[in-house]
C-alpha cells in the first residue's frame, strides 16, 4: 500500500510537470505508463488505468501526432510504447516556432480587427474583474504602458500572482523598456525578483509614510489608464478606468506625492531596498 501511495503521488506530480508541454492529464497517465512497463496492448493499459479501451485508442492517437508514441507488431498484435522523454523537446520547438509566426501576424490580426469595431465616439470605459484570473489580466495590460508606469504599491506583484507569473511580466517591461515608479509605505523590502535588468535600469521606490497616506489599494497608473485592486481575504477586486483626463488627474496626484517621499535605495540586484 506505501509503495503504491508513493507511485501514486509520484504520478501526480509528473502530471503536473507534463502539462505545460500540452498534454492531458490523461494523455499524460498513458504515456507514464507505457514508460514505466514498456510496450504493451491497448486492452492491457485499459485494464490497468482502468480507461475504456476506445478512449485509450483515442489518447494513443493524441499521443502519436505529438511524437511520443512508438509502435510494434509482434505475436500478441499491436503494442505501445512511450517515446523516449527527450522528445520533449521536439515539443517545446514546435511551440517555439507557433509562438513567433503568431507574434508575425499578430499585428495584422488587430489591425483588421480594430476596423471592425463600432465607431461609437466614446473614449472612456470601465471594466470590472474579479479573482486571480482577473488580477492576472489587469497585472498584464500593464505592459503596454508608454515610458512610465505609476504604481502605489501595497505588495509586489510576486505577492499577488504566482512568482512565474509575476517574473513574466517583470521581462516583458524589461524588453518593451516601460519604467516603473513605486510608492510604498515600507520602509525596507527583501529580494524580491530574478529579472536583474528591471532593478538596474527600469525601476525606482520611494517611501511615503502611511500617517500621511496610508495605500491600502494597489493603483496602477499609465497611457489614459486608472487601474486598482485590493486581494484580502481571498477575495479579490480589481477594476480598470479608461479615460484621459482622469488619468491626467491621477498622473499629477502621483508625481506631487513623489516628489516630497523619500528615496529608497536597492541593496541588491534582485530588489531588496530600504530608506536612504
Amino acid at each position: 500500500m506505501v509503495q503504491y501511495n508513493v507511485m501514486s503521488d509520484q504520478t501526480d506530480n509528473l502530471i503536473s510537470l507534463i502539462k505545460p508541454y500540452g498534454l492531458s492529464a490523461e494523455e499524460s497517465r498513458v504515456y507514464i505508463y507505457l514508460l514505466r512497463h514498456g510496450f504493451s496492448t491497448a486492452l492491457q493499459m485499459s485494464r490497468a488505468l482502468k480507461i475504456g479501451r476506445t478512449k485509450v485508442y483515442r489518447l494513443l492517437d493524441a499521443l502519436q501526432k505529438k511524437q511520443l508514441l512508438e509502435t510494434k507488431v509482434d505475436e500478441r498484435g499491436m503494442k505501445f510504447g512511450g517515446a523516449h522523454p527527450n522528445k520533449f523537446n521536439q515539443l517545446i520547438s514546435i511551440q517555439e516556432q507557433t509562438v513567433a509566426s503568431l507574434k508575425q501576424t499578430l499585428p495584422d490580426l488587430i489591425s483588421q480587427l480594430n476596423h471592425i469595431l463600432p465607431q461609437t465616439g466614446i473614449s472612456s470605459k470601465v471594466l470590472y474583474y474579479e479573482g486571480v484570473e482577473g488580477l492576472k489580466q489587469v497585472s498584464y495590460n500593464i505592459i503596454r504602458a508608454q515610458g512610465l508606469l505609476r504604481v502605489f504599491e501595497m505588495e509586489h506583484l510576486s505577492d499577488f500572482v504566482q512568482k512565474d507569473y509575476a517574473e513574466m511580466i517583470r521581462k516583458k517591461l524589461v524588453e518593451k523598456e516601460i519604467f516603473t515608479r513605486d510608492l510604498t509605505n515600507k520602509k525596507s523590502f527583501s529580494d524580491y525578483t530574478n529579472v536583474t535588468e528591471m532593478v538596474e535600469k527600469f525601476s525606482e521606490f520611494r517611501h511615503v509614510p502611511p500617517e500621511k497616506l496610508k495605500i491600502n489599494f494597489e493603483v496602477l497608473i499609465y497611457n489614459n489608464v486608472y487601474a486598482t485592486y485590493t486581494y484580502k481575504n481571498d477575495a479579490v477586486f480589481c477594476v480598470e478606468i479608461y479615460n484621459g483626463h482622469l488619468a491626467e488627474m491621477q498622473k499629477q496626484i502621483f508625481d506631487f506625492i513623489w516628489n516630497q517621499a523619500r528615496r529608497m535605495k536597492f541593496m541588491s540586484k534582485k530588489g531588496a531596498a530600504k530608506l536612504v
